[in-house]
């Protein structure tokens, strides 16, 4: 029985003092709109005649009591500041929460298809957050995938307490954090873990476009008072940075913004993106998607692990043979900073992070 995959998204519902709503494709049109600067290109893109897109607009202005977006002569159109503030913030929103509800909508699938087939094959994979794992569930059809967005110790911790199939994490490529080896060696034992190579990625810095002019290295983020957002405790972006900071010997104190964070590097570059902060620090792919100027600092290395035990099973070797996919890695590669390194072999962990 084919069973159609269901999704989650948030959806605004603005509503002043009377109970007055505006309509729900109000963002998505300024969005349109923003993009095309043309409200029949604008409209179309929505799914809307341009009179209804046209209605829209002009009750949103009697809404705020000001436009969200300036009709020009030849149907032209742009966005207001207000326009602006209200896209930012929908693009902020979109940024913090879609991983979220990614993987809300991976364990409603995963529920929906023990109920509906007798033979749905569920594999649970906790990973730190990267655009090459989420094309994961793509290319596994035969699994209903669970994907669980955690920091690299969390998910290891995940694998190590049964929760998980497969863990992904992190480790530096150049540098060597003497704090995560040690807890990372109570997590990644030889003796009953597994562990696969996967790619291997660009980190650096996130500023707005034309700021990269004016970076002169991790130390400009204090002497030039920049606003920075981190990404959470226990990540190995988060240490990957600190250990920049060591090096630069850089005071965590000096950072303004260095206790803010978010849980992915879309979120961080989403941040930058909208202004609400000046530097942020994670993957190229998440740069270019917002368009940010990037300056590489260093490289880490994506692996896999696995326990022992479940080596011979079904979806660990279906997933070990989608990492060595030539069709999963082209896509892969396709990523801004992303390259697939030793995907789907076992790698020696060990002699790694030594």
């Amino acid at each position: 029985m084919q069973i159609n995959n269901l999704s989650i998204q948030p959806n605004w519902r603005l509503v002043d003092a009377q109970g007055q709503q505006l309509h729900t494709r109000l963002l998505a049109l300024l969005g349109a709109i923003e993009q095309h600067r043309k409200l029949t290109r604008a409209a179309e893109e929505c799914g809307l005649s341009y009179r209804l897109a046209w209605n829209i607009l002009l009750e949103a202005d009697t809404f705020f009591g000001a436009p969200v977006a300036q009709k020009e002569r030849g149907r032209g159109a742009r966005l207001t500041q207000l326009g602006q503030v209200l896209l930012q913030a929908n693009q902020r929103i979109d940024a913090r929460l879609h991983t979220q509800m990614e993987s809300l909508a991976m364990e409603l699938n995963a529920e929906v298809h023990k109920v509906l087939s007798d033979q749905a094959q569920v594999l649970t994979i906790y990973a730190s957050h990267g655009y090459a794992v989420a094309l994961i569930p793509k290319h596994l059809p035969e699994f209903q995938t669970e994907l669980h967005y955690h920091g690299s110790e969390d998910a290891l911790m995940a694998l190590h307490a049964g929760s998980c199939r497969i863990a992904g994490f992190t480790v530096p490529l150049h540098h060597k954090i003497t704090s995560q080896t040690q807890r990372y060696d109570s997590l990644v034992d030889r003796s009953d873990t597994r562990v696969l190579g996967f790619i291997k990625r660009q980190v650096g810095f996130m500023l707005a476009p034309g700021k990269a002019q004016s970076w002169k290295g991790i130390e400009s983020i204090a002497s030039q008072n920049l606003r920075f957002i981190n990404r959470q405790p226990r990540s190995g972006t988060r240490e990957l940075f600190d250990e920049l900071l060591l090096e630069a010997k850089t005071e965590a104190a000096s950072i303004k913004g260095y206790d803010q964070y978010e849980y992915t590097h879309t979120a961080i570059a989403a941040q930058v993106a909208t202004g609400m902060a000046d530097v942020g620090f994670g993957m190229q792919a998440a740069a270019a998607r917002f368009n940010l100027d990037f300056i590489p600092a260093t490289e880490d290395v994506y692996l896999w692990a696995y326990k022992v035990d479940t080596e011979a099973d079904k979806d660990i070797q279906n997933f070990v043979q989608m990492l060595r996919s030539t069709d999963f890695q082209n896509e892969v590669n396709a990523l801004p900073g992303y390259e697939c390194h030793r995907s789907g072999m076992l790698i020696d962990y060990q002699n790694l992070i030594r």
